[in-house]
């Protein structure tokens, strides 16, 4: 192995991008270096010298991959980071719908069911005072204002998720589908599994506060989202299923 094919594998591995650029670059830098072995060996050079004088005036490969790559790396990442965007924003619509379960059971069964306490919870005047709903009606409008509190608050993140998506979809029909689209298989395995950890500790929540304190202890906080979390589940789970075994064409 000569001098250039030496310095061409360094380069190499220290080259990012896609393959094609990577080729275009290591054949461009190929080329140019043999014309100046030919140079060199016309002036007197013999081959080796020619070789170590083009590589030297070159420059180090670091350096030229650096010029190459154009952008740092950080910026690099942002596509990768760009595929995970519409997952995310799922993860929050998905908590605006569970908003709205949340509602409708405070419609259903009261906001008690929602965001009520366990039984043994007390409010005294002086904490009554603090939250301020001084008089005989505090623990029922502390109640009415968390359940305000959940459902807000998840409404408000179902909200921004359709904004995302909104703004993705922008992005992704401008800049290509193939760009932003995620690698197969990671989706579907992280949603699963996710999912199916979110599930699981929800509906347990919420079987144990029915356990504690009954139907007016908050349980319903957890079983409006423990349900839209089974469905998120379900969901990724057919997916990867679907993709682990596709039906045959034949």
């Amino acid at each position: 192995m000569n001098e250039i094919e030496r310095y061409l594998d360094r380069l190499s591995a220290r080259l990012r991008g896609s393959g094609a650029d990577v080729s275009r670059v290591l054949a461009e830098t190929e080329e140019h270096l043999r014309d100046a072995v030919r140079d060199g060996v016309a002036e007197g050079l013999t081959e080796e010298e020619a070789g170590r004088r083009a590589v030297a005036r070159f420059g180090p490969a670091h350096v030229i991959a650096r010029r190459f790559g154009g952008r740092p790396a950080w910026v690099r990442l942002v596509p990768e980071f760009a595929r995970m965007v519409p997952s995310a924003a799922a993860g929050l619509v998905a908590i605006g719908v569970s908003g709205v379960l949340a509602q409708v059971l405070g419609w259903l069964f009261g906001p008690a069911f929602v965001a009520g306490d366990l039984p043994w919870v007390r409010y005294t005047p002086q904490r009554c005072a603090q939250l301020g709903h001084p008089g005989q009606g505090c623990l029922g409008a502390v109640v009415r204002d968390h359940f305000g509190e959940v459902v807000g608050t998840r409404l408000a993140a179902g909200a921004a998720g359709l904004l995302v998506l909104g703004g993705y979809a922008l992005v992704r029909r401008r800049l290509g589908a193939a760009r932003v689209a995620p690698a197969p298989g990671v989706v579907p395995v992280a949603g699963t599994a996710l999912y199916g950890v979110a599930t699981a500790v929800l509906l347990l929540d919420g079987m144990d506060l029915v356990t504690a304190g009954g139907a007016h202890a908050g349980s319903g906080q957890c079983w409006s989202a423990g349900a839209v979390a089974l469905a998120m589940f379900l969901g990724y789970a057919r997916s990867l299923y679907r993709e682990r075994f596709p039906r045959s064409t034949t």
